[in-house]
């Protein structure tokens, strides 16, 4: 597409507007500015006759020269119109040409001539000076468009210093537009936007304690100016006094409770400093007024989640999904509380339904993990592979493998998921996750001095992992006879985690193993009191078996039938000791 549609579409038919209104009707005489009637033009002098011509020749070669992306030729040729013709219409779309084409000085140029006829003021105008002055870093000329935009009578016109700063932050470097904004505030001392302003301009500048000192001032001047306590909470937020920060905002919403945009602002300030139980609540104030508003449910969704209240954010988020608003972000989390739920299907749906984004490649991995969940382990295998013909970064592709790698050893295809791992560190060696899945693949296959190694190289890299240090020290005491070895590995991870039901157990098959059946039941208790699991239950009920307590045990191993968890493990134990 040319740059040159980016202009009105009228564009293309105003030279022949101006034509027939300014050619022929307001063209000078070569003599002097008197004005020609259209049934004047034919004259007995050539030359006048050829002047609307002219004009006409080189408005129509200069649109027509922008059509073709030829923006050199189309600024000659209104520049030559302008000469001809130095109405406001025409010197007006010859600056924008100009500045639009990049040659900004031909366009000041062309904004002096404007002055020059006494046109006077006029925002278009200012705007291509103040742009131009602005590409050209030409100080003067930006104050002197700025100063004709902003100030009317004396004050500053607030929609216009909105505008203004827009500009000064997308077209200049912030130095800059904060020393624009100091020349004005020097010149036109006390006014409240202005000061606004350039506290904000230092802020964002982290010159913080000047910024401070000026939005004080500025509140003692207008205290009911409510953006200067928005811009004096981020100001303290920048230099760490967070309890300051809320102090700020939280008076003046005390003061103008009905004042919604600025309960919003103080919302998300609480969500910035993590306090989300405040936060939870100033959001419920507003969604008391604004039932249906997309950011306000999200937000009390993802809040609600945060503070552990998932029902509540299932609420939320179905609501809104059910107002018409296809969010993903409320598709995924919607389908992270079903998926832990056990709403494996609703979960599916709603993953399905995040397209793109950050959420996107997760939601698809989720999606094929929960379709491998319902046996359908292929169709599960598929999904993934089409994730793999995208392009990813390294952290992408590593869960990548790790997903497939784990549907493989669901579908117990323990030695394609061994192979599929070998793949994956011949590409990625130093990936620690997938040392650890390779691991755990090689333990099923029997493979442990594969399993030792590559969980030692995991604890190696990564001294604290404690699913590292528990795996290893678990398939020692459970595969080898080196249980004290295999308790050091262990203790270690329940220093890091002790309440982590998996290490629990470990704990307690470990004191099994070593003889120790009164420690082993006591550890086993309380991983099975913490995460009521099929594999803890056939520990618990072995150690309890061979206690003697027998009656217990078929108890436990009875509870342990109708809970997730390894089945295989529980289904066995019972086996051996039928």
């Amino acid at each position: 597409m040319s740059k040159w549609q980016l202009f009105p579409l009228q564009s293309v038919l105003k030279p022949l507007m101006l034509l027939s209104v300014i050619g022929l009707q307001a063209c000078a005489t070569s003599g002097d500015k008197e004005l020609v009637r259209g049934d004047d033009i034919a004259t007995s002098d050539p030359q006048q006759n050829e002047r609307p011509h002219d004009l006409m020749y080189h408005l129509l070669v200069g649109e027509f020269a922008g059509v073709r992306g030829d923006l050199a030729s189309a600024v000659e040729h209104y520049q030559q119109a302008a000469e001809l013709n130095p109405t406001p219409e025409v010197l007006a779309r010859a600056a924008y040409i100009a500045l639009y084409s990049g040659d900004d000085e031909r366009a000041l140029q062309l904004v002096g001539r404007w002055y020059d006829e006494g046109y006077g003021p006029d925002v278009s105008i200012d705007r291509i000076r103040l742009l131009a002055g602005l590409h050209l870093r030409d100080m003067e000329t930006v104050i002197s468009a700025t100063d004709a935009l902003l100030i009317s009578d004396g004050r500053v016109n607030g929609s216009m210093l909105a505008t203004i700063s827009h500009i000064l932050g997308r077209e200049t470097t912030p130095a800059f537009a904060l020393e624009v904004t100091r020349r004005l505030n020097q010149k036109y001392t006390a006014m409240p936007l202005l000061m606004l302003l350039q506290s904000r301009l230092e802020a964002s500048m982290k010159n913080y304690h000047p910024a401070l000192l000026r939005i004080n001032e500025l509140i003692e001047l207008d205290p009911n100016l409510m953006d200067a306590y928005l811009i004096k909470a981020q100001i303290l937020a920048g230099m760490n006094r967070q309890a300051e920060a809320i102090d700020a905002i939280e008076v003046v919403v005390n003061k103008r409770p009905d004042d919604q945009r600025l309960r919003l602002q103080f919302s998300r300030m609480l969500v910035q400093f993590k306090q989300f139980d405040k936060a939870l609540r100033h959001f419920r104030l507003l969604h008391e007024v604004m039932p249906t508003d997309e950011n306000v449910l999200l937000s009390l969704g993802l809040l609600s989640i945060e503070v552990g209240e998932y029902q509540q954010a299932k609420v939320y988020l179905q609501d809104l999904l059910d107002q018409g608003y296809h969010n993903q972000q409320a598709h995924y989390y919607l389908g992270r509380i079903q998926q832990n739920e056990g709403e494996d299907m609703p979960a599916i749906a709603n993953y399905e339904r995040v397209l793109d984004g950050e959420y996107w490649f997760d939601a698809r991995i989720r999606s094929a993990s929960l379709i491998a969940r319902s046996g359908q382990f292929d169709k599960a295998l598929v999904r993934l592979e089409s994730l793999h013909r995208e392009q990813h970064n390294e952290t992408n592709r590593i869960k990548l493998y790790l997903a497939k790698g784990e549907v493989l050893r669901e579908a117990r295809r323990n030695h394609e998921a061994f192979d599929l791992y070998n793949d994956a560190l011949q590409q990625i060696p130093e990936s620690t996750e997938l040392l650890y899945a390779r691991a755990l693949a090689a333990e099923k296959l029997d493979l442990l001095d594969i399993t030792e190694s590559d969980l030692k190289m995991v604890i190696m890299h990564e001294p604290e992992n404690a699913s590292a240090l528990n795996a290893l020290g678990y398939t020692l005491a459970d595969r080898t006879h080196r249980y004290d070895e295999a308790r050091e590995y262990i203790l270690r991870a329940a220093n890091l985690l002790p309440n982590d039901p998996a290490i629990l157990d470990s704990l307690g098959w470990v004191h099994y193993r070593l003889g120790d059946y009164e420690s082993a039941i006591k550890w086993l208790k309380k991983a099975f009191e913490v995460l009521e699991d099929a594999e803890i239950a056939a520990h618990l009920g072995e150690v309890l078996w061979v206690s003697g307590e027998t009656e217990k045990a078929r108890s436990i191993w009875k509870k342990g039938q109708l809970l997730d968890g390894n089945q295989s493990v529980l289904k066995d134990t019972i086996q051996r000791f039928k």
